[in-house]
């Protein structure tokens, strides 16, 4: 059985490489004299970005392709741990409409100073905690499709590592180690999920 499902598995991974080699460039410049990758003549993109530790947290994303198989991205919104910044550099692996990458960047969530938020666990007050400056390094990989048409989607997984000791400081109150366990796993370093989808313009 474990070979027939490994013999399965096998099969459809070959079907999915063979799909994905087999795109064709139909993006043309001027009258269709030439044939170019999408990304030569849609070098710029704006998307909107959800993800748990994201490059922006929910917010908004700039991408320019720097070359059809190099990407920079720069990008701003609101985090658990405040106002975020990023900025990342992508590879892809292929120039064609569909692509995995692997990328590593740069996050900045700028804390939420004074201000102390007061946790409750079934409408019982356990303790009291403020949000300082987090800088994480993030490496994710994951796909990328961009239509000839310009509509961007992105997804990716991967891990964020807080380059702080701690970016956060219980002010009032106890926590357990279970409730500080789970307060790392919500501001400090771990893993990455996101999602992005946008529209990509500009050209030669």
């Amino acid at each position: 059985m474990n070979k027939k499902i490994n013999l399965i598995a096998l099969l459809v991974l070959l079907i999915g490489i063979q799909s994905i080699s087999a795109q064709t460039y139909t993006a043309e410049l001027g009258f269709g004299k030439e044939s170019l990758a999408v990304r030569e003549l849609r070098r710029n993109a704006i998307t909107a970005n959800i993800g748990w530790n994201g490059l922006t947290g929910v917010g908004v994303t700039y991408h320019n392709y720097v070359a059809k198989q190099m990407e920079i991205e720069f990008g701003v919104g609101l985090a658990s741990t405040g106002i975020k910044f990023g900025g990342r550099f992508s590879y892809l692996f292929l120039d064609k409409n569909f692509s995995p990458f692997v990328a590593a960047g740069f996050m900045y969530g700028m804390g939420t100073g004074d201000y102390e938020y007061d946790l409750e666990i079934d409408g019982s007050y356990k303790y009291s905690y403020t949000v300082g400056a987090s800088p994480f390094l993030q490496i994710v990989g994951g796909i990328e499709h961009m239509s000839n048409k310009g509509f961007l989607f992105r997804a990716n997984l991967g891990y964020a590592i807080l380059l702080t000791e701690s970016n956060y400081e219980i002010t009032k109150g106890v926590p357990t180690s279970d409730e500080l366990r789970a307060m790392d796993i919500a501001l400090s370093s771990g893993f990455v999920l996101e999602f992005s989808i946008g529209f990509a313009f500009g050209g030669k």
